[in-house]
């Protein structure tokens, strides 16, 4: 049902001045660009109970649409119409969208904020509006006598956006920025058939494809051997192999780095073999991140496509959001290309889907968000750069295995168990998937509530979650760690208190901190030893304490000790 509010009413919560019969009624959406609806509606008079009923006069500039979007209602602010003889069209935007005229930050600047924590102080100036963000990364901006959209996107340093990083979605009077929207539904589509048809549209761009990688690290050190390189598992599919020359600066060998390398995250190697190593995961990381397959767009109209052929093989494509994952195969080669929904129209009377593009996200600022202070006029990013959406690194194959696992859950199905509690004024809201891959746990859905957000997974492999919560860990390897505010007790480190670039370590009376470049070891409890002893095995020891420095060999005959104001050597004082 699509129900429109005069702007007068703003109760949103019961029903709207009056229920609208359009014709069309369609919501377009890019990510991180602008939204918006899109209505026609017939100028006709109806008669009901004696009386006439004339629906498109609520219609007006400044009134709301309350459309279904996905499982959500949302509503949509009307910012222009046309009136023929015939129809009513209607343009509107995101309710969210008011913030341009009535959020104006004059003077907000959070400092070492995560996204959440940015986004309170932000929306704090109209609490209609709030903001929900994933992102745990801790940033600083200024934001000056601009409004909140400006804040949020704007084409500024200091923009959201820019700072945090995040992509958009919009959720009437809360503005989701996370890290990446949409989720994986296991949907896969093959491309390379050459379908000539009207609605649909595929590219496949191999130029950056790489499949051999001569690496290189800091001062030219390479691979040894006459091949020095590493190629992808992918390196047959292609007619010729595609050569390129990486140089990865962050690798170094212990003579070439500085005492801040380290700090800096560079890698510091002690020899030729661990850089050499060092370098083929550098590689591997740029294959699994996909570096090694072609670019795929695809642009499919479901309405186009409905009375042909190719139709059944892409009405899966009806079932996709904005920022989803698609799994696009080549026919031929055989290889598989995730691409995203960076662009939809959704069918508000359908309810579904109705077009798609698929491919990489390319960054854009929102248009037409000025205020008297700052202007907007659209744009690319001024470095052309896109923020957090090539992923770099390891790709997770249990999470990836376990999301497809999930597409086929069925309930009561001997593959997997999907078991859900959709009322979120529940107490078991959540949701688990049970299968022969493992489990996957969540208690959150998508922006679009057309999927949860799986964050813990477990295999045979192991277990991933974002946040693991246990008393004792034994026999605990941590790599790649950032550790805050915490304790570490295990089988290495125990009793060891980790703040920044303070390291203390506090039992049995003693007290250590290590910080600055300097160790310090403090006597907290009367009675208790403050010593240094560096031993030698069967040779010499020495022993260094408050009280003064000791130096025996291994036999204890010969014995020197270092006093304030003495020296005595095989108990002869000498001064």
């Amino acid at each position: 049902m699509i129900q429109i509010y005069s702007a007068g009413n703003t109760d949103y919560e019961k029903n709207g001045d009056m229920v609208l019969m359009p014709t069309a009624c369609k919501i377009s959406a890019k990510i991180n660009d602008a939204w918006s609806l899109e209505l026609e509606h017939p100028v006709l008079t109806e008669t009901a109970g004696g009386r006439e009923i004339k629906r498109w006069r609520y219609i007006d500039e400044g009134a709301v649409i309350k459309a279904p979007f996905y499982n959500k209602e949302q509503l949509y602010r009307i910012r222009k119409k046309t009136v023929t003889d015939t129809k009513v069209t209607a343009t509107a935007e995101p309710i969210f969208m008011d913030a341009k005229d009535d959020c104006f930050l004059i003077d907000i600047r959070p400092t070492n904020k995560t996204g959440q924590e940015a986004l309170d102080l932000m929306t704090a100036p109209n609490s209609k509006y709030k903001g929900v963000s994933d992102i745990t990364g801790l940033s600083t901006a200024y934001y000056q006598t601009m409004n909140l959209i400006e804040a949020i996107n704007g084409d500024n340093e200091n923009s959201f956006v820019n700072r945090w990083g995040g992509e958009i979605f919009f959720d009437n009077y809360t503005v989701h920025v996370d890290l990446q929207i949409g989720s994986d539904k296991g949907v896969q589509v093959l491309y390379g058939k050459n379908i000539k048809v009207d609605g649909f549209s595929e590219e496949v761009d191999t130029c950056d494809v790489v499949t051999r990688i001569v690496p290189k690290a800091y001062n030219g050190h390479m691979l040894d051997g006459s091949a020095p390189w590493v190629d992808s598992p992918l390196i047959r599919k292609y007619p010729v192999v595609c050569t390129k020359v990486i140089q990865y600066d962050d690798i170094k060998l212990q003579d070439d780095a500085s005492e801040e390398d380290a700090e800096n995250g560079i890698i510091v190697c002690a020899d030729l073999t661990t850089l050499r190593r060092e370098l083929v995961k550098k590689c591997d990381a740029e294959f699994a991140a996909g570096i090694d397959k072609p670019k795929v767009t695809i642009a499919a109209d479901m309405e186009l496509l409905e009375n042909t052929v190719e139709y059944e093989e892409y009405k899966v494509l009806e079932t996709v959001g904005l920022g989803d994952t698609v799994h696009c195969k080549h026919r031929k080669l055989g290889i598989q290309t995730d691409a995203r929904v960076i662009e939809m129209v959704y069918d508000c009377l359908k309810q579904r889907t109705e077009s798609a593009v698929l491919g990489d996200f390319e960054y854009n600022y929102f248009q037409d968000v000025s205020s008297i202070f700052n202007r907007v006029d659209s744009a690319i990013r001024q470095d052309g750069s896109l923020i957090a959406q090539q992923i770099q690194g390891i790709v997770d194959g249990m999470k990836a295995s376990l999301r497809v696992q999930k597409t086929i859950a069925k309930k009561q199905d001997v593959r997997a168990i999907l078991f859900e509690d959709l009322d979120p004024s529940s107490s078991t809201y959540g949701a688990m998937c049970l299968g022969t891959l493992g489990f996957q746990i969540a208690n959150t859905r998508t922006a679009d509530g057309t999927d949860w957000k799986w964050s813990t997974f477990g295999t045979a492999k192991g277990f991933s979650a974002d946040l693991i919560t246990a008393g004792t860990l034994a026999a605990i390897r941590i790599l790649g760690a950032t550790i805050t505010g915490g304790i570490i007790t295990g089988t290495t480190i125990n009793g060891v208190t980790i703040n920044g670039s303070t390291i203390i370590s506090e039992a049995n009376g003693t007290k250590i901190t290590i910080a600055g470049g300097k160790i310090k070891i403090e006597v907290t409890q009367a009675g208790q030893a403050n010593t240094i002893e560096l031993t030698y095995p069967g040779g010499n020891t020495i022993r260094l304490s408050s009280a003064g420095l000791t130096m025996s060999d291994n036999s204890g005959s010969n014995r020197t000790l270092i006093y304030p104001g003495r020296i005595t050597v095989n108990g002869k004082v000498l001064s």
